[in-house]
C-alpha cells in the first residue's frame, strides 16, 4: 500500500495524464517563496538579457544588473540555509513544564523556515551521533520543541 497520495494516485491505472498534472500542481505547491523569488529573478535576468541583446536599451541593461544581484543573493541565502542547524544541549538547560523538560529553539534562532525537519540525537559509545528517542516537534510558527522525562545531553539538528 502506498502511503504518499501522489505516489497512489500515479500508480493507478486510470491515473492518466491526470496523474501527470496532479503530481505536478503538488511539486510546485512544495515549492517556498524564496524558490519562487529565486525563478522570478533568473526570469526576469533571462528576459532582460534577450531583449537587451536585440534592442540596447538602458532599463533592460538596468534591470540584468538588479535582477543579477538578487539572483546571487537569493542563491547564497539558499545556499546558507541549506546547511543543518545544529544546537547542542546540556541538561542545564532544559526548562522544567509540568512533569516533563523541554527545550525550544525559535524560528528565529535555526532560520530554517516554518517548516523544518529536526531529529534529536544522542552521542554514542564510538563518538558518533544517533537518533534518540526524543523527537522534536515543530510548531505552526516554526519553532522546535523538544521534550523528555530526563534531563539529557542532547544534540538538535535542523534542516529546512
Amino acid at each position: 500500500m502506498v502511503k504518499d497520495p501522489r505516489k497512489q494516485l500515479m500508480a493507478t491505472p486510470q491515473g492518466g495524464s491526470y496523474s501527470l498534472v496532479r503530481s505536478l500542481s503538488m511539486t510546485i505547491s512544495d515549492l517556498e517563496s524564496e524558490d519562487v523569488a529565486l525563478l522570478v529573478a533568473v526570469t526576469i535576468a533571462t528576459i532582460a538579457a534577450l531583449v537587451d541583446t536585440f534592442y540596447g536599451s538602458l532599463i533592460f541593461k538596468a534591470l540584468k544588473i538588479i535582477s543579477l544581484f538578487l539572483s546571487l543573493g537569493l542563491a547564497y541565502h539558499r545556499i546558507k540555509t541549506s546547511k543543518p542547524y545544529y544546537k547542542n544541549i546540556e541538561p542545564s538547560s532544559w526548562r522544567a513544564v509540568g512533569q516533563h523538560y523541554e527545550i525550544c529553539v525559535s524560528k528565529a534562532e535555526h532560520k530554517r523556515g516554518k517548516s523544518p525537519h529536526a531529529r534529536s540525537l544522542m552521542q554514542g559509545t564510538a563518538g558518533g551521533y544517533t537518533e534518540c528517542i526524543d523527537q522534536p516537534e515543530v510548531a505552526s510558527d516554526g519553532d522546535v520543541v523538544v521534550r523528555a522525562d530526563t534531563r539529557e545531553t542532547l544534540r538538535l539538528e535542523i534542516r529546512k
